[in-house]
């Protein structure tokens, strides 16, 4: 019996333990076993090459900064509820640094209850090029393991936050090889097209240099009325519409930036169950 109770109160406190600054490096995985390619303090543009956090515990705004070795880290639903969709998911921080607390772990955690699996992505946020190289990267690696980890291949999409949002859009519009003279693996002969994109009140201003066409997968827009990228993600969706890349533009009448999972001021918290009935109207879950 006291066993028993033990076992439980283990099991509680490591869920408790597991929130906010206690999912920092909690099963990560190296995407690059052998180091980045062109990771090196040559294309760093700071002195230091170590990696470091920080916690505003009033706001759930875990920062992790100077990365160098890009991971993931893999949150996976109920067996029972999994639908076998993925998202490979870009905090934002405007690639100077990664808000990977509201904009990575607890949307991973609202994706599961949905029966999605979900992957965060710590990224090289010190060049968009390396950037874009591991966001590439981590969809690779998801359909190496869809098996283990239970994803349709067919099915694995890439979702990102204002900076994260511009590197999943960048993902899906340019997809021609990024200059590396690194030897390939198994992993780099994978398909790195997402499936579909999930995009958060992205940073798109730079939208009239991505290669958008008519092959873009299905993309899901939500950005706030009060929100200064809102005019972007209107041109966005516009431009998409006229490729007739099946879009679909959500805008929330007192959302502004950076509500992630949604806030009392933007009633916007619901946005969870419109990206999974997107999912449904595009048949990426039944």
């Amino acid at each position: 019996m006291k066993s028993k109770i033990f076992s439980i109160i283990f099991l509680v406190f490591t869920l408790i333990s597991l929130n906010g600054q206690e999912y920092r490096h909690h099963n990560e995985i190296s995407i690059w076993p052998n180091g980045a390619p062109g990771s090196n303090e040559n294309n760093w543009p700071w002195k230091t090459y170590k990696e470091e956090w920080k916690t505003d515990t009033s706001n759930n705004k875990e920062l992790v900064i100077f990365v160098t070795e890009p991971t993931i880290q893999v949150f996976l639903p109920p067996k029972e509820k999994n639908t076998g969709a993925a998202v490979v998911i870009c905090p934002g921080g405007g690639y100077n640094i990664i808000v990977i607390g509201k904009e990575g772990y607890d949307i991973a955690k609202k994706l599961n209850e949905s029966g999605i699996v979900a992957i965060v992505l710590k990224y090289r946020h010190y060049s968009k090029d390396a950037a874009l190289d591991d966001a590439y990267r981590a969809i690779q690696y998801a359909r190496s393991r869809a098996k283990e980890w239970n994803i349709d291949t067919s099915k694995i999409g890439i979702g990102g936050f204002s900076a994260g949002g511009h590197l999943a859009l960048r993902a899906a519009a340019n997809l021609t090889p990024l200059a590396s003279n690194r030897p390939l693996d198994g992993i780099d002969r994978l398909n790195r097209r997402p499936d579909f994109l999930m995009l958060v009140y992205p940073d798109t201003k730079i939208t009239q240099k991505l290669e958008l066409n008519a092959d873009m997968p299905p993309v899901f827009i939500i950005v706030g009325a009060k929100d200064g990228f809102m005019p972007y993600s209107v041109e966005l969706y516009n431009n998409l519409y006229s490729l007739k890349v099946p879009a679909e533009l959500h805008i929330f009448q007192n959302g502004e930036h950076g509500f992630a999972a949604g806030t009392v001021q933007c009633n916007c918290s619901n946005w969870f169950a419109l990206f999974r009935n997107w999912l449904q109207a595009n048949k990426f879950i039944k």
